[in-house]
């Protein structure tokens, strides 16, 4: 058995405008069979909200959740759809939230790691994670489209390669030291890409916690929001295997162990990397009862998924 727990699609007037075929959903779930993937878990990137308005944001919200409910009732077998919102403090998408969940059984929130300079850790945010926590979402943090610095990291897709990256990583690190995962503890974050490589630097992450005013030339550290080290914070936090590289992968295990890792491939949009990104997972050296956590065992306990309904495991 397999999920893939990161997979995008979008709707097809924006396919056509960005001439982005592959991002379709017949194509998604052709290419995950041939992978023997049994079930995906499908979610609008929605990068074309960048620059927009509240209203237009909100409207373009409306539409993707339409999309994607219909691709829920389409093949329910198949697929687990989410739905994509902006963390605000705004009620009318919190209200679009809750009815996207409650009414048209989208199972989980796509949030952007920021969007438009603000960050899911700001107060502004606080009444989404409320409402989250109450309906019991897991909520996937994935880069926009690009992000601060992008003006030096034009050149050779760096913006995809590294500055996406490091936006989760950011977002992810703030929620820590803000305060907001010890205030909020339950909730269900997965942290796109294994976190944005947050565990290469979580170490950096308590020394800077931990040594206090030794290390007062390095900057403030105040308000202190947390009572104990940001590695300990990460261990609640969940990330998907999308890393392309199998060293990043191992700190991922290393850092948050098998229970905290959802395997994931960003196919669509990167079809090609399919294989490999299950040829990684196949590479760690861990028990199998294990690798079934990653593959699909973490992912149907974070969704509260009826074992009983899930696809006979592929041989």
């Amino acid at each position: 058995m397999k999920i893939d727990w990161h997979s995008h699609v979008s709707p097809p007037e924006i396919n056509e405008e960005n001439r982005t075929p592959q991002m379709e959903i017949g194509h998604s779930l052709e290419v995950h069979d041939a992978a023997g993937v049994d079930l995906v878990v499908v979610t609008n990137a929605m990068h074309y909200v960048k620059d927009l308005d509240a209203d237009r944001t909100l409207d373009a919200v409306r539409r993707s959740d339409d999309f994607l409910a219909d691709i829920a009732r389409t093949h329910p077998e198949r697929t687990i759809c989410f739905t994509t919102t902006i963390p605000n403090d705004d009620d009318r998408y919190l209200s679009q939230l809750e009815t996207a969940v409650k009414e048209m059984g989208l199972r989980g929130v796509f949030i952007h790691s920021s969007h438009q300079g603000h960050y899911p850790d700001e107060g502004r945010a606080r009444p989404f994670w409320e409402l989250c926590r109450a309906l019991d979402l897991p909520v996937f943090i994935h880069a926009p489209s690009s992000t601060f610095g992008e003006e030096c990291m034009s050149m050779y897709r760096l913006i995809s390669s590294l500055n996406r990256p490091f936006d989760e990583c950011l977002a992810i690190a703030r929620l820590i030291v803000s305060g907001m995962l010890e205030r909020m503890p339950g909730l269900k974050i997965v942290g796109a890409h294994v976190g944005g490589g947050i565990s290469s630097v979580i170490g950096r992450m308590d020394y800077a916690y931990e040594l206090g005013d030794y290390v007062h030339f390095l900057g403030p550290y105040e308000p202190v929001n947390i009572t104990k080290k940001p590695s300990e914070y990460l261990k609640d936090i969940y990330m998907d295997t999308a890393c392309y590289h199998f060293p990043a992968l191992v700190a991922a295990l290393m850092t948050v162990g098998p229970d905290r890792l959802l395997f994931g491939t960003d196919a669509p949009a990167l079809v090609p990397l399919l294989p490999g990104c299950v040829d990684l997972v196949n590479q760690l050296d861990i028990p199998e009862e294990q690798r079934d956590r990653i593959f699909w065992g973490n992912a149907a306990q974070l969704l509260n998924l009826d074992l009983d309904s899930l696809p006979t495991a592929r041989v």
